[in-house]
């Protein structure tokens, strides 16, 4: 080999190098657009049963039913937030009416009743003023960089739903429109290997969804339950916002802790229930119920989900969920799951002759 052939063949190296990173940068300049594609194809999974029904057994044309199965799911979602908004306006004005220093006063008594039984232990933690842990004060002020941040996200939000309703729509219209988009971006001439691939993501993703759909039923029904044992008002609406919750890997679980607690403690305050013989017993009946109701979303609903459709490791789960919430925000982590599944058929489809791409591939 001479010095000829070695720099061709150092050149055609760091060539390749250049436009994979290039690629990889564009990748990234566009990853909210590629995003917006992602979530469209979603939905229109989600609302293809819907347009199948109306194109073919009513017969009616396919872009009438994508505008009617658009708007319906559209009208479902405005409807959630109709109830959702209302009832936060509502727990809102109860949290005003609320009095601070009562409510100081009796946290205060709870915590020296503990710490008095911690001192028989010998155990030294609070302080005796107990008052102490309330005093820090906070001063909010309203710059005017926050309100200019805020239109500009207000903006953005509106541009970002705009985009995905209206390729939902045409995905909704042309069935194989994504699939043909993906064909022709593909650098292969092995058409049929990449159909019977995005069939397989068709197959998994819909199942996915569909489990995801009972999950989230189930977790709204064992809500119900839970918030009817105590009485607590608008609890319908609240557990259908802590059961839509779920939706978020992990922190939408722990967020729904603090929600159905917060909104439950707000309803008892409205009915003059007594803090300490009251509220406090309701609250942590209600916490321990929850936790239990999370155990059984972890045991039985999420596994049956994870089993039939992404066929992954727990911890291979939340790594890609860390990474794609790093990468794309908190649509990102919503999402993370589903796009990872795509990603693992892809890879098992085209090349599975590596051997880390046989491991994370070996249940499909």
């Amino acid at each position: 080999m001479n010095y000829k052939e070695i720099s061709k063949g150092i050149i055609s190296a760091v060539s390749i190098i250049a436009l994979a990173a290039l690629f990889i940068f564009l990748l990234w300049k566009i990853r909210f657009i590629l995003g917006y594609i992602f979530i469209a194809f979603a939905l229109s999974l989600m609302g293809r049963p819907i347009m199948n029904f109306l194109n073919e057994k009513i017969r009616i044309s396919k872009t009438i039913s994508a505008f009617i199965t658009l708007s319906i799911m559209l009208g479902i979602l405005i409807a959630f937030f109709s109830l959702i908004i209302p009832l936060a306006v509502e727990q809102a004005g109860n949290l005003s009416l609320l009095d601070t220093n009562q409510l100081q006063n009796s946290i205060s008594e709870q915590i020296k009743l503990i710490d008095e039984a911690l001192k028989s232990k010998h155990i030294y933690i609070f302080e005796d003023n107990y008052t102490r842990l309330f005093t820090p004060k906070y001063n909010f002020k309203i710059h005017p960089g926050i309100l200019h941040n805020g239109f500009s996200v207000a903006a953005e939000f509106v541009i970002s739903v705009f985009s995905i309703l209206f390729i939902t729509f045409f995905f909704l219209r042309e069935k194989d429109l994504f699939n043909k988009i993906i064909i022709g971006a593909v650098p292969t001439d092995n058409t049929k290997k990449v159909i019977l691939t995005l069939s397989n993501i068709n197959n998994l993703l819909t199942r996915y969804f569909l489990g995801l759909s009972l999950q989230i039923l189930s977790m709204f029904i064992l809500y119900l339950i839970i918030l009817g044992s105590f009485h607590i008002e608008n609890m319908v609406i609240i557990a259908m916002f802590c059961a839509f919750l779920n939706l978020i890997p992990y922190m939408g679980p722990l967020i729904g802790f603090f929600v159905i607690n917060l909104l439950s403690m707000s309803s008892m305050f409205s009915l003059n229930m007594d803090f300490n013989t009251q509220i406090i017993p309701n609250i942590a009946w209600i916490s321990v119920l929850y936790l239990i109701a999370q155990l059984i979303d972890n045991m039985i609903f999420q596994p049956v989900i994870y089993a039939k459709s992404v066929k992954s490791h727990p911890l291979e789960i939340f790594l890609v969920i860390l990474v794609f919430g790093i990468l794309f925000g908190i649509l990102g982590v919503i999402f993370a799951i589903p796009g990872y599944t795509a990603l693992r058929v892809i890879l098992k489809s085209f090349f599975n002759r590596f051997k880390i791409v046989q491991t994370i591939t070996k249940n499909l």
